[in-house]
């Protein structure tokens, strides 16, 4: 029978979890505050708001083991695009996809069932906020059918940094 609670090697990837949730939330947050994404602005800060309670039940779980900073390689690499109104739909569209991606391959990981249905909690949202963003971005759920609902395959998961 499996663990209830968070194995210490559940612990470290569930603190990854949590940092990748505070670079999204910081992505979107920026986003939002620099008027990205004109109409859609006040829709790209309930996303952010969304990973940063995402950051926070992952804190709870896991308690003083959380990092509390983000995933600062995924928001350099990124913050440009999302600042950018040409690109931030795709690039957004693009991280909840990787962010989809990265939890699925978590859940294959953890080994206590408490880490294992938070993360895959956040992942029915990030999968939402994906099919959401896919509008944005000038998708349509008849002819783009595909983006609404698969990963694309050139979405690689984010992997914890030796």
């Amino acid at each position: 029978m499996p663990p209830r609670r968070p194995t210490p090697a559940d612990i470290e990837l569930l603190a990854f979890a949590q940092q990748a949730e505070l670079a999204a939330r910081d992505l979107f947050a920026a986003a939002a505050d620099n008027g990205v994404g004109g109409e859609h602005t006040a829709s790209i800060a309930c996303i952010a708001a969304h990973h940063d309670a995402a950051s926070q039940a992952i804190s709870a779980l896991i308690g003083r083991s959380a990092p509390q900073a983000r995933l600062d390689s995924l928001f350099v690499a990124s913050r440009n695009a999302f600042l950018n109104d040409d690109s931030f739909a795709t690039s957004a569209w693009e991280l909840e996809n990787t962010m989809v991606a990265t939890h699925l391959s978590l859940l294959s990981a953890l080994d206590g069932t408490e880490g294992s249905a938070l993360v895959a909690s956040i992942v029915s949202a990030e999968a939402r906020h994906a099919a959401a963003l896919a509008v944005i971005a000038g998708l349509s759920p008849v002819s783009d059918a595909d983006a609404f609902l698969t990963t694309p395959a050139d979405i690689v998961a984010l992997t914890p940094e030796a």
